[in-house]
């Protein structure tokens, strides 16, 4: 009997050590909880990566769409042909060299209207389409000559965004333009280029230099390096002559249109 009895009690002893244990375990977190946090951790991480995409593709309230072609209103004689690639000056080679070119006015990007007129200012005027690879080495060129303040304050810089092809890729142009901090006027061009034709192209990237008298002095077509189009704004206005540009200057590398057509472009050089 005194033996049952005993048996009893460690019994008894083992099953509130049992409990006791049960009682004092830590819970983990349910299945639910758990799914909550990690959805919280999932939705924080989409909103930080769709604010860095809007910084970085919608600076300063750019509208990535707006149209990237309007209306342009050409007046006067259109410029004749540029007869070769690489750098203009002599008369004698270049027809436009020495006549008035014609004016145009249209907009920017954002609606407000950019006019290229006979105003008693030099001007350098680029004509720059996105999908080509030698405008996209260009144009930091010209930008950070800008910004470095060797932008003669005689003369004015213009661009106009032209021969839009959206399948060619690096669009739209006004994202372009705003991701390389372009600060100069920035006009569209037409659906048909019509401030492109009415300067006499040769290709791309191409730019007409015009002098404070409303005389085109110099163009370009092909890339230049960042001393050729400084030398080319000091020309145009009035700082150095003409004669101190080597036309061979630049690397004459261009992009050639095709306005006959939809099927692109080629590349030459």
């Amino acid at each position: 009997m005194a033996q049952t009895v005993k048996s009893d009690k460690k019994s008894d002893k083992r099953t509130k050590k049992a409990g006791k244990g049960a009682a004092t375990a830590p819970s983990g977190p349910s299945d639910g909880s758990s799914k909550a946090f990690l959805l919280g951790i999932l939705a924080i991480l989409v909103i930080g990566l769709a604010a860095v995409a809007f910084v970085v593709t919608n600076r300063d309230g750019v509208d990535l769409d707006s149209p990237q072609t309007a209306a342009v209103q050409v007046d006067g004689t259109p410029l004749e042909s540029m007869p070769q690639s690489g750098v203009s000056v002599d008369p004698a080679s270049d027809p436009a060299i020495g006549t008035a070119p014609p004016t145009v006015t249209g907009t920017s990007f954002d609606g407000s209207e950019v006019s290229i007129t006979n105003d008693g200012r030099a001007k350098a005027i680029y004509f720059l389409a996105h999908w080509c690879p030698h405008c996209q080495e260009e144009v930091p060129r010209i930008t950070q000559l800008i910004d470095d303040g060797r932008q003669p304050a005689e003369l004015d810089v213009y661009a106009v965004s032209t021969d839009i092809r959206p399948e060619r890729g690096n669009y739209p142009p006004v994202r372009w333009f705003d991701l390389e901090g372009f600060q100069a006027p920035v006009m569209r061009d037409s659906d048909t280029n019509d401030a492109y034709v009415s300067f006499g192209p040769s290709g791309f990237p191409y730019a007409v230099y015009v002098n404070a008298d409303n005389q085109v002095v110099a163009r370009s077509s092909g890339q230049l390096d960042a001393e050729t189009i400084e030398a080319l704004w000091a020309v145009t206005a009035g700082a150095r002559s003409a004669d101190e540009v080597d036309p061979g200057a630049g690397t004459g590398l261009q992009s050639d249109p095709d306005l006959e057509s939809d099927g692109g472009a080629e590349e030459n050089g």
